[in-house]
């Protein structure tokens, strides 16, 4: 193939290439200064860009153009066009928007953004993935609660049609780690600059500006996970973890210095400084066999000093300033146990207190003598250090371990900020305990480390430059929150104010969401959507929305159904009742309250309708562990089980070659059968060995008889597939690879295919196909997702292809597409 055919050849000089009259004489004139020869480097590489996504650019345009985009200040979609993003390996997206500088009013970066809100989390997913990753993303970020624009609808690659979003996911991600974080901390360098440090579970530390820019090469230990980081002055750091070792870097210098311990076969359990009344700080350093030792801070050398005597386990250690100068307390946690030892006092220990769970951060607060806590049972407090008192944070997180905390200051005011094995960031008042404002939501995984950045204000230089050059400012005083999680991300907060990133207002989780048929417009589905304040039903077809009447509790369940041809819906509400509402008078009217049903004495976490013997059956599952059954025709209580242990977390109704039969899931671990009658036990319980069963679908199999399997998800992260009949797991196991599995729904392609969907907080969608095990596609979004729902939709002729729609729903909001498995 000659020069002149090749799709990747250079514009030649006094030649003009497509679409620009310019030649390069001319451009050597506008080489002002590097950004201009930046710009015009990449002018050049986006018009060898093929305009099909599908295909793969030109390895030199995959690494450099958006880098060279950015450097000329042109970082757009027109400079970085759609069919490069998938396959776009310079630098991510989402660091090269937040060093670019404020972009003009009317240059577009709709496809950058969308790619810079999922980029973090693509990993090794491929080329179609990538595609319909992007293609919903940007669609959800550019189109809310807008019908569907067919003109618009399709990418090349894509395997979806989006229909309908509401979805406002965080973009407050600063940095992405290939490996787990485990430590974080913030350092001010003797020039003055902010930077935060980071130690993973290879034995890497990495430097970061405030940005999320790396601000210099990692620093290797070539030893355990790094899990505790203590910035000094001078540019010094102390790191210490899981080998024994505590080591003394230079950071700006990138130099190891000394390591003045070494206890191989035992690990750091904790890494402070502490000062005693009239006496030098000291570096204390608690080994894993609960052996402390004191350094100095400068020589590093061990220093002999009063210190309090441990038990032979691992010890959290915290310095607690007891004002003016009295010096410092020193709170001790040993698994449950908390302790404070004063070194004024002749008796040492002045007083102890039992906790419920293993405690597992220590922090001393502004206020002298008060420090916070936190542990497995998802207990946070503040204490006193000298009288024990407690004051606890109301309202009281959801239950689960507290894995972190710092302290900071918000408004003024001094605050904790902690962090919780349900994903999620809550900032408390150190006086009070109050919660000032909401959860902070969008990590994927558990934050396991957090630390503070100082803030900007419009007075101040800009410290923290803002995605598409939108600042984000901060009052003088208060501090932005950094957290380091366990899906490799480290994000920023702004206390009180939602996520770091900008754009619209972050909306308030979905609670419950579901397809519930065809609306007004023909082939668009009805859908349901509930969060905190409130449900409405949006026809996808024409973008409204009809609220249900106001006076109810939040809605923590939906389903479907057709009474003697009336459709309904039925809706499950947080003070444990259940509504039935009719749907007769349309799409766009509000639905008439029919009927209640009460029973559960705790929330209904599942429902499913379906047709019996000529009736209409309503099965319910619900967190106090019972499973229950409703004749909706007559609006009455049929039967109920108590068989599980704890929550039931999914129901599900089957047909098998003994006919219909009920599945429901359990947090004891089992899936178990009733009769779709008597609710009477139908076969021995099945033990799915995944921990949690959080879902339940059933699976149809192309067999003469039309039985079906049951698919259960766990909290192991994997989904299983079991026969009915006779208890036994079939084929393999699969595993989504990114944490539990919170929802699952079953669908068939335009061909017939059987496909799977399960998804979870990792916020990507799997899809499998039942019949050969393999995994067909990644839809990823970036957020945790908690609910799935799929329907066939079969509307030749209409505004909408024939093809199945999913939804999915989370704590970003809710999208709704059409998968497109076969063909382009």
């Amino acid at each position: 193939m000659s020069d002149a055919d090749s799709p990747y050849r250079a514009p030649r000089p006094g030649r003009p290439d497509t679409g620009d009259s310019r030649t390069w004489a001319d451009d050597e004139k506008a080489w002002a200064d590097t950004r201009d020869a930046h710009r015009l480097i990449a002018e050049a590489l986006a018009r060898l860009v093929a305009a099909d996504p599908t295909i793969p650019p030109h390895p030199y345009l995959s690494r450099h153009l958006a880098h060279h985009a950015a450097r000329g200040e042109v970082l757009d979609d027109a400079h970085v066009p759609l069919a490069v993003l998938p396959w776009e390996s310079s630098a991510n997206v989402r660091t090269l928007l937040r060093q670019s500088d404020a972009v003009s009013a009317v240059r577009r970066q709709e496809w950058l953004e969308a790619w810079a809100r999922i980029e973090p989390f693509i990993g090794g997913a491929g080329p179609d993935s990538r595609l319909t990753s992007l293609h919903l993303a940007h669609h959800a970020a550019t189109r809310p609660r807008t019908p569907l624009d067919t003109s618009a609808a399709r990418v090349s690659g894509s395997r979806v049609t989006p229909l309908w979003s509401d979805w406002t996911a965080r973009d407050n991600v600063l940095a992405v780690s290939e490996t787990r974080l485990e430590s974080l901390t913030r350092t001010t360098t003797t020039d003055g600059r902010s930077l935060l440090v980071s130690g993973d579970d290879h034995g890497t530390i990495r430097m970061w500006e405030p940005h999320g820019v790396p601000a210099m090469a990692p620093l290797h230990t070539y030893g355990g996970a790094v899990q505790h980081l203590l910035p000094l002055p001078g540019d010094l750091l102390l790191s210490a973890g899981t080998d024994g070792s505590v080591r003394v870097w230079h950071l700006t210098r990138g130099q190891l210095l000394a390591e003045p311990v070494h206890r191989p076969g035992t690990w750091v359990s904790a890494l402070t400084l502490f000062a005693a009344k009239d006496a030098p700080e000291v570096v204390l350093v608690a080994h894993s066999d609960g052996r402390l030792g004191a350094l100095d801070p400068v020589t590093f050398r061990p220093v002999d000093t009063p210190l309090p005597s441990l038990d032979p386990a691992p010890a959290l250690l915290s310095g607690v300033g007891l004002g003016g100068a009295e010096g410092m307390a020193l709170a001790v946690a040993q698994g449950r146990r908390v302790r404070v030892w004063d070194p004024r006092r002749p008796d040492g220990y002045t007083h102890e207190h039992q906790h419920e769970g293993a405690v597992r951060a220590l922090v001393d607060l502004a206020a002298p003598g008060r420090y916070a806590l936190c542990d497995d049972s998802g207990y946070i407090g503040f204490r006193d250090a000298s009288t024990g008192r407690e004051t606890p944070v109301a309202p009281a997180p959801p239950a689960g371990p507290v894995v972190a905390l710092t302290a900071l200051t918000v408004a003024g005011r001094a605050a904790v900020a902690s962090g919780g094995s349900d994903h999620t960031l809550r900032v408390w008042d150190a006086r009070t305990g109050a919660a000032i404002g909401g959860p902070l939501e969008g990590h994927t995984a558990p934050p396991v480390a957090l630390t503070t950045l100082p803030g900007t204000s419009p007075d101040t230089s800009r410290e923290l430059p803002a995605p598409a050059g939108q600042e984000l400012l901060v009052p003088a005083g208060q501090e932005l929150l950094v957290s380091a999680g366990a899906d490799h991300t480290l994000r920023r907060w702004k206390p009180g104010g939602g996520g770091g990133g900008a754009g619209r207002a972050v909306r308030r989780p979905v609670t419950a969401a579901a397809l519930s048929g065809p609306g007004s417009t023909a082939g668009a589905p009805l859908i349901a959507v509930a969060d905190e304040s409130g449900t409405a039903l949006w026809d996808t077809g024409t973008g409204r929305p009809v609220a249900l009447p106001a006076g109810h509790a939040p809605v923590t369940a939906f389903a479907s159904a057709r009474v003697r041809g009336e459709p309904l819906l039925v809706t499950a509400h947080r003070d444990a009742g259940i509504q039935l509402w009719s749907l007769e008078r349309g799409a766009h009217t509000a639905p008439a309250r029919l009927a209640g049903l009460l029973g559960h004495s705790l929330p209904v976490r599942s429902m499913a309708a379906f047709p019996y013997e000529g009736r209409t059956l309503l099965v319910t599952g619900g967190e106090d562990g019972t499973v229950r059954l409703w004749d909706l025709d007559r609006v009455c209580a049929l039967a109920c089980r108590e068989d599980h242990l704890l929550s039931v977390r999914d129901v599900a109704v089957l047909d098998t070659a003994r006919g219909p039969r009920i599945a429901s899931a359990g947090t004891d671990g089992t899936v178990r059968l009733w009769d779709p009658v008597t609710l009477r036990p139908a076969g021995a319980p099945l033990h799915c060995e995944q921990r949690v069963v959080n879902a339940v679908a059933a699976v149809p199999v192309d067999e003469p008889d039309g039985a079906e399997l049951v698919a259960s998800g766990g909290e192991d992260g994997t989904i299983r597939l079991w026969d009915p009949g006779t208890g036994r797991p079939v084929g393999r196991r699969l595993d989504i690879g990114d944490g539990p599995v919170a929802a699952l729904a079953f669908f068939r392609t335009a061909t017939g295919r059987p496909c799977l969907a399960a998804t979870g907080p990792g916020g990507t969608i799997h899809l499998w196909d039942t019949d050969t095990g393999s995994h067909l596609l990644r839809i990823v979004t970036g957020s945790p997702l908690g609910a799935l729902d799929a329907l066939d939709i079969r509307q030749p002729g209409g505004p909408h292809p024939e093809h199945p729609v999913l939804l999915a729903a989370g704590v970003a909001g809710v999208c709704v597409f059409g998968i497109r498995m076969e063909g382009r």
